[in-house]
């Protein structure tokens, strides 16, 4: 499990940085993944189906009042998350608050985070999602999850699941583009929910899958 953990940007994060060898990567800086594109050629800069059962260069942070699910929370899991009749290993989560606090950034979670080297060019994101949600009571749940690609920190996209009935399951192809300076980037994949998520308690389940970072070159 990855669970050796330390302070980074006011949230806790968890794991060990390492570095899958795929595409065209081509140095390693401390961690980082390093790509170097030539002229009209894109690299990828990382590419993770966590069919091998691990999930680097990827790690696992929390937000300051966030939770993953808890113990044992990522899970790996087999899921349909792309809808092609066919279950594949996935990452599990079951974000939400620690403490409910509806009025003090109540969008808390946690998520992926990873750190890459790149050359100046236009950084594309994608992942796969789907959310699930199953209660022996209620209807629906009102907050699936807000799933956010961020770059330094700044969101460059967003995709609210909103309100998700009882035994559904709801899919989504992820990405997004953002342009980029040459040097060292912070790439994050949040999840987020207004309301409280703790063991026994009835919430909904996002899955994350097909994770892909890739620079192209500037037009």
């Amino acid at each position: 499990m990855w669970r050796s953990s330390e302070q980074c940007l006011g949230l806790v994060k968890y794991g060990h940085v390492g570095l899958m060898a795929l595409g065209r990567v081509v140095v390693i800086l401390g961690g980082l993944a390093y790509g170097g594109i030539g002229i009209g050629q894109a690299t990828i800069l990382s590419q993770e189906n966590f069919e091998e059962g691990k999930m680097t260069p990827w790690e696992v942070f929390v937000t300051s009042n966030g939770t993953v699910g808890g113990e044992g929370f990522p899970a790996l899991a087999l899921f349909e998350v792309a809808k092609d009749g066919q279950e594949s290993t996935s990452l599990k989560f079951k974000v939400g608050q620690v403490r409910y606090e509806p009025d003090n950034q109540p969008e808390q979670g946690g998520g992926l985070i990873v750190q890459v080297g790149t050359e100046a060019g236009i950084l594309e994101l994608s992942a796969q999602l789907a959310v699930t949600y199953h209660s022996p009571k209620d209807k629906r749940n009102l907050a699936g999850g807000l799933f956010e690609w961020l770059v330094d920190d700044q969101v460059i996209g967003s995709h609210d699941i909103g309100t998700i009935e009882n035994g559904r399951i709801l899919r989504h192809l992820f990405k997004a583009r953002s342009q980029v300076n040459a040097g060292n980037h912070t790439i994050r994949l949040r999840i987020t929910r207004p309301f409280t998520s703790h063991p026994g308690q009835q919430a909904p389940f996002q899955f994350v899958d097909d994770l892909f970072i890739q620079l192209s070159p500037n037009p």
